[in-house]
């Protein structure tokens, strides 16, 4: 009895199931197609400026099949392809990739490229909306929408204040005596804003417009407008210079200057009534 039930025991409840087959060989999965990598990463040198990547792709026979694997040179460092592929250009944007992935994951931030970005934005505003709306391309975001208030002030000329919703956020510029100018005031803040999150993205941005930044303000068209003293807004606008009537001897010493904004000091309406008298007692005649 004891051998029957010992046996029972070791008897499993259920057949188990049949092992699973070996998977049959499947061609290698290739780079998704609506990422260019290497696009991607010849911006990237680009914007670093670092030399343009450079491919080397290797073949070989692998049960009857051939295949690629590629290697990318950027920056001095190399990066392969992470398996083989059936095509040469899948090879390539494969090792795109992870050179394009390695190469932005290691780019930080320091302290002084973020001050250097701060204070090319400082210098003026001409490419603050085209950098905010190149932020908005590349990180698929909806293209900012700016609004202008017209604002009475001490100042002669009509003042414009703008604000940009982006991302959600509202940001407001400071005042300006047209509403272009506004509308970059207002783009300026909010590209400062993003900048000082540190972001990668729009750090390379305003990098890739130093020189151009530096171009323009070194020829004094980049210099801000709208920017009005209290002075000005208080010299009025239409001064008219006083008239000095002066004797005829004294006018006769006076400079060729000075005479020509002097007449003499005798009544020029009692002239003219007397030139008029004239007339009268000549026509009776």
């Amino acid at each position: 009895m004891a051998t029957t039930a010992a046996a029972a025991a070791a008897v499993p409840d259920a057949i188990p199931a049949a092992a699973p087959a070996a998977p049959s060989a499947q061609p290698h999965p290739v780079p998704d197609k609506c990422t260019n990598y290497k696009n991607h990463l010849q911006e990237w040198t680009q914007r670093n400026d670092q030399k343009l990547p450079a491919y080397n792709t290797e073949s070989k026979r692998d049960h009857r099949r051939l295949e690629f694997r590629s290697t990318v040179e950027v920056g001095g460092e190399r990066f392969q392809s992470a398996r083989n592929h059936s095509r040469r250009k899948d090879a390539e944007q494969d090792a795109a990739r992870v050179a394009y992935e390695t190469l932005v994951t290691k780019t930080i931030i320091s302290d002084d490229d973020h001050t250097d970005a701060l204070g090319l934005i400082d210098q003026g505003v001409v490419f603050c909306k085209s950098i905010l709306h190149e932020f908005a391309v590349k990180t698929k975001a909806e293209q900012p929408t700016y609004s202008a208030d017209h604002r009475e002030g001490v100042s002669p000329m009509p003042l414009f204040v703008s604000s940009v919703l982006f991302a959600g956020n509202t940001y407001t510029g400071e005042a300006a005596t047209c509403k272009k100018d506004a509308e970059q005031k207002a783009a300026r803040v909010a590209v400062k804003s993003i900048l000082a999150t540190k972001n990668t993205c729009m750090h390379q941005i305003v990098r890739s417009k130093k020189e151009l930044i530096i171009a323009i303000t070194s020829s004094g068209f980049n210099k801000e407008r709208g920017v009005v003293s209290q002075e000005n807004c208080n010299a009025p606008t239409n001064a008219i210079t006083l008239i000095k009537f002066v004797p005829a001897g004294e006018a006769a010493g006076l400079t060729a200057d000075q005479g020509a904004t002097n007449v003499p000091e005798d009544d020029p309406c009692a002239q003219a009534v007397s030139g008029s008298e004239k007339c009268k007692k000549h026509r009776k005649v």
